[in-house]
């Protein structure tokens, strides 16, 4: 038989004082109440009720045991609420990974806002290129670009990450502005370096692909550095056009083969398959969902 449920019935006995009573609380016969009562006592090989005919009480074991049973379902009872809670109103810890750039210039200057309205979350925001496990490192959401490689996770678009090549003014100064993509043989080209440094740079005009050896005199892993070596006029960059706008709209840096396009790739939101959400986790996807489409 069911531990809580016979636990349960046992409470209902001793506060009603027969088992006749407690089965007409509980809507059952009195041959199952007495059930659940022999199975607890074979259980625990103890007696805990003395039965005469005129009149029931509890054994020394039996007075624990009504103590315990108090206790164990009344926490029982406690965490059903603290738990529904959790699916009614968004707090606790969240955690989400994204790539560097993207949650430096999409994710971080909305995570005010998201707190305005949800008060009760707090948010850790770990920014690395490298692939976060969604279990082992306790991550609720992630941002992924690129090809999804586990298919277990449940993926939202965000949009394309769109790559721009640009330059800043004082470099084209001095080394002349590239024309068509294989002249950037010939510059000084900056790259981004994971675990290797993209040595070509693929472009596309119509049905026009090229595909451009570049010797990186800088490579850094780390996107907004480059960005500054580019603003300082150190070479020429390809780099995500959410880390270039604001220098495109001040002139910092210059858009460079605008009429080529770079291959881009997909922007995902993933999370791993809960039928039981909680409302933090439910209220940070329709957050992503509005504010960080690309």
């Amino acid at each position: 038989m069911d531990l809580l449920k016979s636990m349960a019935i046992f409470i209902d006995v001793v506060d009603q004082g027969s088992m006749t009573a407690a089965a007409t609380k509980s809507d059952v016969t009195p041959q199952m109440i007495g059930m659940h009562i022999k199975a607890l006592e074979q259980q625990f090989s103890a007696t805990f009720l003395h039965r005469t005919t005129r009149q029931m009480g509890l054994t020394e074991a039996g007075k624990v045991f009504y103590q315990h049973c108090q206790q164990v379902l009344g926490l029982i009872g406690e965490t059903h609420q603290v738990i529904n809670q959790l699916h009614v109103e968004a707090k606790g810890l969240l955690r989400l990974s994204a790539p560097a750039t993207f949650g430096a210039r999409v994710i971080a200057p909305t995570l005010g806002e998201f707190r305005l309205r949800h008060p009760g979350v707090n948010v850790d925001l770990f920014l690395t290129d490298s692939v976060m496990d969604l279990q082992a490192d306790e991550v609720e959401v992630a941002i992924r670009i690129g090809s999804l490689q586990d298919l277990s996770l449940v993926a939202r678009p965000l949009g394309r990450y769109r790559m721009a090549i640009a330059a800043a003014p004082t470099y084209l100064t001095a080394q002349g502005m590239p024309l068509r993509p294989e002249d950037l043989a010939n510059h000084y080209c900056l790259g981004f370096r994971l675990k290797q440094a993209q040595r070509h740079w693929h472009f596309q005009r119509g049905e026009e692909k090229v595909s451009v050896s570049v010797d990186d005199c800088i490579s850094i892993n780390h996107g907004e550095a480059l960005r500054h070596a580019a603003l300082a006029g150190a070479g020429v960059i390809m780099q995500p056009e959410v880390l270039l706008q604001q220098d495109f709209t001040s002139g910092a840096l210059v858009p460079l083969l605008t009429d080529f396009t770079i291959p881009n790739r997909a922007v995902n939101m993933v999370y791993r398959q809960d039928r039981f959400a909680s409302a933090k986790l439910k209220a940070i996807i329709d957050f992503g969902l509005k504010h960080w489409k690309i």
